[in-house]
């Protein structure tokens, strides 16, 4: 509502001054708003025929249109219908309930259309990423080192449910940052885990270590940029809305300390399975040089020290020692003939 009063509000209260109808009000203050009764009609879903009988006395506005009106001429209903043409209160009360549940309706047909166009968005995104990378890496043979552990694990499925909680818990921005994290990631992951492979003896395969690395850390960034940019707003979250953002965030933390561990754990056995290769391929060059024959197995005397039993180093020096063995006896027998 307008803080000034309307013109006529004075006018009618003035000493011996006749009180003004409601046709009269509604037109003084449509003409106040600038507005047309055209405008004023469509405002109101009605005919401009009705608006104009209104203002020249020939009709009344029902108790809907009414209320309608007060609202949208910024008056109050009380000062619009007068005393005496006031509608009765039971009306009065029934409409505004009528009107309160039809705001309800629209608002919250509103919000599911903008949810379901929001959800339907991320699906598409996710699933343009798929066919992309389906495109590129088997349609077009392109070398890759993600996108089997991609597959296997239904990385992007689970990425975009994760996007769609963080949607539904208001978190928009940590969303986005996990997109951008996916697409960042199945390149850089790609093109690092293929370097590697290269670069090492035993060709590991660390391809989904980078890409959970780069998706965590976009991830994280988008997390600390929702919760300042919260804080600059001071708005708090609803207390349900906290408390799954809590628990949906102490739930990726439980994830990224496994990934950790997981990722600590095979690049543990890939340290070990490099110094085994080494150290195999040296001790069957130097039997197959000294006329020795194959040895049968890796001896407990071969392993280094520094080596826990049973922990990932130990296990990766003891697959491929052996491998290492056999290929550096090979080579040099064929060297010797």
């Amino acid at each position: 509502m307008d803080k000034a009063r309307p013109a006529f509000y004075n006018e009618s209260r003035g000493k011996g001054a006749k009180a003004m109808t409601i046709g009269e009000k509604i037109r003084q203050r449509r003409r106040e708003k600038g507005l047309t009764q055209d405008a004023l009609a469509n405002a109101l879903e009605i005919s401009r025929q009705a608006v104009a009988k209104w203002e020249s006395g020939q009709s009344a506005p029902a108790t809907e249109n009414l209320l309608k009106l007060a609202t949208l001429l910024e008056v109050p209903l009380e000062e619009l219908a007068g005393p005496k043409e006031q509608p009765p209160s039971a009306l009065e009360e029934y409409a505004r309930r009528q009107l309160e549940q039809e705001r309800k309706r629209q608002a919250a047909k509103a919000a599911l259309w903008a949810e379901l166009k929001g959800t339907g968005a991320i699906a598409a995104g996710y699933l343009a990423v798929y066919l992309a990378c389906l495109a590129f890496f088997y349609l077009a043979g392109a070398r890759s080192c993600v996108w089997g552990w991609m597959q296997s694990c239904h990385v992007l499925a689970v990425t975009c449910l994760v996007h769609l909680a963080f949607r539904l818990l208001g978190r928009r921005r940590a969303g986005r940052a996990l997109l951008a994290g996916t697409l960042a990631a199945i390149p850089l992951a790609n093109a690092a885990g293929l370097a590697v492979m290269e670069r090492t003896l035993t060709g590991r395969n660390y391809g989904w270590v980078f890409y959970l690395a780069v998706l965590f850390a976009f991830c994280g960034l988008g997390w600390l940029w929702e919760l300042r940019t919260a804080k600059e707003k001071s708005a708090a979250p609803a207390r349900r809305r906290r408390a799954a953002g809590a628990a949906l965030a102490a739930a990726l933390s439980l994830l990224f300390l496994a990934c950790v561990f997981l990722a600590v754990r095979q690049i543990q056995y890939g340290l070990g399975a490099e110094n085994g290769y080494r150290s195999g391929y040296a001790a069957g060059e130097a039997d197959a040089g000294a006329g020795k024959p194959r040895a049968p197995g890796l001896a407990a005397d071969r392993f280094p020290a520094d080596y826990t039993f049973g922990s990932s180093a130990y296990k990766g020096y003891a697959v491929y020692w052996s491998s290492g063995y056999n290929d550096g006896y090979d080579a040099r027998a064929d060297l010797s003939n």
